[in-house]
């Protein structure tokens, strides 16, 4: 009896936790990260599972939020359409969705805007301007990182607490020898 227990018991830790693990980001566009040389008009958001209707996204910049002129949501992708035009400068995509599990999430992507003019004092200035952005989505993407990371300990926490399960079920079966 203890036996079936103890292969009850591991087949119930190796069975991932599907039900356990919230959604995520798997791609966009723009990428974190990226500099656009061309006007923005489009944003994709791609999770790891369906997300539901009422999730939305805005732009956040130097000068204000922008919001999409419409956002479609299919599966797991979210896409807005986005008409102004933005000015050169660090921007970012907040977005907060609702999880296939019911579980709100949030995030953001950073993103710059360097699209060059056809006057040549403002080039120059344009040119230097790249390195200042590229610093500031470098940064986030490091702030975002230890969400990850919750993510990946949760992920230990769960195998160790199995091992020790296990490690506890065969100590029981020694002492009964």
């Amino acid at each position: 009896m203890l036996k079936k227990i103890f292969v009850l018991l591991f087949l119930i830790f190796i069975i991932p936790f599907s039900t356990l693990a919230h959604t995520t980001l798997l791609s966009s566009t723009p990428a974190e990260g990226e500099n656009l040389t061309e006007a923005l008009k489009e944003a994709e958001l791609v999770f790891g599972t369906r997300i539901e209707e009422g999730s939305t996204m805005t732009i956040e910049g130097e000068n204000g939020s922008f919001e999409f002129d419409s956002i479609a949501i299919e599966g797991d992708t979210m896409n807005g359409i986005f008409s102004e035009t933005l000015e050169n400068g660090s921007y970012r995509i907040l977005w907060n969705i609702i999880g296939e599990d019911g579980h709100p999430i949030e995030g953001e992507i950073a993103f710059g805007v360097t699209v060059e003019e056809e006057e040549a004092p403002v080039a120059a200035e344009t040119a230097e301007e790249p390195a200042e952005e590229s610093a500031a989505p470098s940064e986030e993407v490091a702030e975002q990182q230890p969400e990850e990371g919750g993510n990946l300990l949760v992920t230990i926490l769960l195998v160790a607490a199995a091992v020790l399960v296990v490690y506890g079920i065969f100590k029981l079966l020694k002492k009964k020898k």
